[in-house]
């Protein structure tokens, strides 16, 4: 499975969103276009990196999710425009605590 192409093709396909979840990176993919509301559901996705093996994840209702992949907001239909706002507090969510554990360096001259 190449990332995040394939992600797409999982989130289309059964119309879902997609979190995959990574050491190196993590995101959060949508479908592209789709004729219902709203994704059927959504589907966790990790990534064991030294082993090169993907795994389901089953995580708690309304925990933090990555931000959402930079080429929906590009290539997405615009039926699906809207999908994307009841993760917007999640995604501020994980963000925040990326922040938290991961604070940017400052430098000091």
């Amino acid at each position: 499975m190449n990332t995040p192409d394939h992600l797409y093709v999982i989130a289309n396909t059964f119309n879902l969103c997609v979190v995959f979840l990574a050491r190196s990176e993590s995101t959060t993919i949508l479908p592209l276009v789709s004729n219902m509301d709203g994704p059927a559901g959504t589907i966790f996705i990790g990534f064991i990196e030294e082993l090169q093996h993907f795994i389901q994840l089953q995580l708690v209702d309304g925990c933090p999710l990555p931000p959402l992949h930079v080429q929906w907001d590009y290539h997405r239909d615009i039926r699906v425009s809207g999908w994307a706002a009841p993760y917007r507090n999640r995604m501020a969510n994980w963000v925040m605590r990326y922040r938290e554990m991961y604070p940017p360096h400052r430098h000091f001259m």
